[in-house]
């Protein structure tokens, strides 16, 4: 009986040992826990007491009802391109950030004011930055954003950065032979990704589709995202343009497509390995891209050239009932832009596949373009709002999207290796002769709405998170084993032996 008791009392403080070491862990995930379980909950501004509200910024990224969210921002920049996304374990990314048609301290100060005013005041570091290519309508900001908010992990293209005394940092990260640029823009960018963080050197991967490691994965269960890279598929390019990777951003079962400013021959590429993936019996992350496959949010490539979003592209990423729910979006910009884009050919070929007015999102007439994953009353919904609060060059009208697109001359339209920098003042001489918007469309996007806050529950006097429920809990555990450990003790395990005489064998 002694052996059994003594038994007995092991798994008993094994068992407590586990359980304190399980709650131990789940104080890392203690946000998300009191949101599942209604520990935190909404309610308005105006009946909360300012010092029981609970600010979640720096942690899991919530919607009005308490469940996770992605955010997407399609940053209006004017002709150049700045995406920042808002994860929905809490974690932000950056891709590209410059410009070609703006005063590059107005665009440069335009970004860090709306990522300071979107991620808030305790937001100091990105966790991911991606610069697609090195053409400076895509990086010419980069280095003054990531000097203000610099970024743990970066991803960069496979060409090097030169310069009159000057190293590229990850020169040796890069392939044989790879080609180089010589252009101050791409110079800061790249040492600006290199520069350590309190200490610590960051981690900057060259863009690789063949290196699986390099997907960017987070969330758990239901909650997981994931942003895979599937080009570029070559070393070296004579486009800069080509270097852009095609990416897929996924949560919740809602996909994105962006590709900077891939070109026909990346893209060429790209659907060539999706093809061959469909009959080589090889198990591979492009083996995702089956006749069912189709995106939610599709980023035209390289702003709208026609030498972008090929038909054969838009097959791959679309199919005939999705194309014609999803969003289509364009950074352009009409002021400035003697490449005239978005072109209509591309327009032509979106509205072709299904593509509605209401669906085609651009910058020039919407201003910055945000697109939200969350949790309704059916489950998980994608809903996009627009906000136009640029208002020096851009020229912000209600003409047709679909029909609205730039027909001017081919000029700079197909090898755009001039860095974007487009600073000249022509006139955007395309014809926007479509239908009018419903004028309505962005009404109250800048109308006051009622703020909510979240606060603890209560149980009198005392808040109830996690740490106070969990530990109680394990409290009153104790003293259940305790207990147990007691009753054992005094013999409430005994287990009368049989009587009788037979023999052991």
């Amino acid at each position: 009986m002694r052996k059994n008791a003594k038994r007995i009392f092991i798994i008993d403080i094994l068992i407590l040992i586990v359980v304190a070491i399980a709650l131990g862990v789940s104080m890392i995930w203690s946000r998300a826990i009191e949101l599942s379980l209604g520990l935190l909950y909404e309610v308005p501004a105006d009946s909360a007491d300012s010092s029981e509200i609970v600010t979640l910024k720096s942690g899991v990224r919530v919607s009005s009802n308490g469940g996770a969210e992605l955010k997407v921002h399609f940053v209006d920049v004017g002709q150049g391109d700045c995406i920042l996304i808002e994860l929905p374990d809490g974690k932000n990314m950056i891709i590209d950030a410059g410009s070609g048609t703006r005063e590059l301290s107005s665009v440069t100060n335009s970004m860090i004011s709306y990522i300071s005013t979107t991620l808030g005041d305790d937001f100091h570091y990105f966790d991911y930055a991606i610069l697609t290519h090195p053409d400076s309508d895509h990086c010419n900001a980069l280095d003054n954003v990531l000097n203000a908010y610099p970024s743990y992990v970066c991803y960069r293209p496979n060409m090097e950065a030169t310069g009159t005394n000057f190293t590229d940092p990850g020169k040796s990260d890069l392939s044989v032979g790879a080609a180089a640029k010589n252009t101050a823009a791409y110079r800061n960018a790249i040492a600006a990704m290199y520069q350590n963080i309190d200490g610590t050197d960051t981690t900057v991967y060259v863009t690789d589709p063949k290196v699986d490691e390099q997907t960017i994965v987070g969330g758990a269960g239901d909650d997981a995202y994931s942003l895979t890279f599937f080009s570029p598929l070559s070393a070296k390019y004579t486009d800069n343009n080509n270097y852009s990777p095609i990416m897929v951003l996924e949560y919740r079962g809602f996909k994105f497509a962006l590709s900077g400013d891939a070109e026909k021959e990346n893209e060429k590429e790209f659907v060539d390995k999706v093809a061959a993936a469909r009959t080589d019996g090889i198990d591979d992350k492009y083996d995702i891209f089956t006749d069912e496959f189709t995106v939610d949010v599709f980023k035209a490539g390289h702003h709208g050239s026609e030498t972008s979003s090929s038909q054969a592209y838009l097959d791959i990423m679309t199919t005939e009932d999705g194309a014609a729910n999803a969003y289509y979006v364009f950074s352009c910009n009409a002021a400035g832009n003697t490449y005239y884009h978005p072109r209509q050919q591309v327009l032509d070929r979106i509205v072709a596949i299904g593509a509605t007015n209401d669906k085609i999102m651009r910058t020039d007439h919407h201003g910055t373009i945000t697109f939200v994953v969350a949790s309704d009353a059916d489950g998980y919904a994608l809903s996009c709002s627009t906000q136009i609060a640029y208002d020096g060059d851009n020229t912000v009208g209600a003409d047709t999207v679909a029909n609205g697109g730039n027909t001017g001359d081919n000029s700079g339209d197909g090898d755009n290796n001039g860095d974007g920098d487009n600073n000249g003042d022509g006139d955007n001489n395309g014809d926007n002769n479509g239908d009018d918007e419903n004028p309505d469309d962005n009404k109250g996007d800048d109308e006051p709405k009622d703020e909510w806050v979240f606060v603890y529950r209560k149980l009198g006097s005392i808040k109830l998170t996690w740490a106070v429920v969990s530990w109680a809990s394990y409290a009153v555990l104790v003293v259940l084993v305790a207990a147990h450990m007691v009753w054992v003790s005094v013999g409430g395990n005994a287990i009368p032996k049989a009587k009788g005489g037979g023999r052991k064998r």
